[in-house]
């Protein structure tokens, strides 16, 4: 069983200089930390998203909608660079009624 925590609040993704960053189409780039957990492992991630900044808080389940990831290089260095479309909280579960002998 796969779980996605977010461990941070959206906040700008930002160039060397503290720059917003945007994408291709001018939109903004927005970037939330979460942890995965699956099978006893666990990864931290930093997951980007263009547009409006996620609704999320720590400690929130999150679904990640069209999560990608980039591998990248440079000189002795490389990585992943993760991107989703977005970044949403796990829907709550249903209400079922008031409880009984409270209608």
């Amino acid at each position: 069983m796969t779980n996605v925590v977010a461990v941070s609040a959206a906040a700008p993704d930002v160039d060397l200089d503290g720059k917003p960053k945007a994408n291709r189409d001018g939109l903004p780039v927005h970037v939330v930390q979460v942890a995965v957990t699956y099978n006893g492992d666990a990864s931290l991630l930093k997951v980007k998203v263009a547009g409006e900044a996620p609704k999320v808080s720590v400690g929130t389940p999150v679904t990640l909608v069209g999560l990608t990831g980039t591998q990248w290089a440079m000189t002795d260095r490389h990585g992943i660079s993760w991107s989703a479309r977005e970044i949403r909280p796990v829907s709550a579960p249903a209400a079922v009624g008031p409880p009984a002998g409270k209608n």
